[in-house]
């Protein structure tokens, strides 16, 4: 298992980015899609204190975002420091 986990839903443009720029990366990720498992939609909320939107983004079960987020950590050359590679 991978140590990112990114919290998805289907037809989500801003999802679709993120998980293109970590595939592009070559850092692989587990995918939570709130709509096969909506039961999991509590626990992102209560993870990532209080967001309720998608995606959000966790490295080793601590919050880092959302999509916006890891678009300016890798644009400040943060993000692949932040994950170890």
């Amino acid at each position: 298992m991978s140590n990112i986990t990114i919290y998805t839903k289907d037809y989500c443009p801003y999802c679709v980015k993120a998980k293109s720029l970590l595939t592009m990366k070559k850092i692989k990720f587990n995918e939570i899609n709130l709509n096969n498992n909506p039961e999991q939609f509590e626990e992102m909320v209560n993870k990532s204190n209080g967001a309720r939107t998608v995606p959000q983004i966790f490295y080793k079960n601590n919050y880092i975002g959302d999509c916006d987020t890891i678009y300016q950590l890798n644009s400040e050359g943060k993000l692949d420091k932040l994950l170890g590679i």
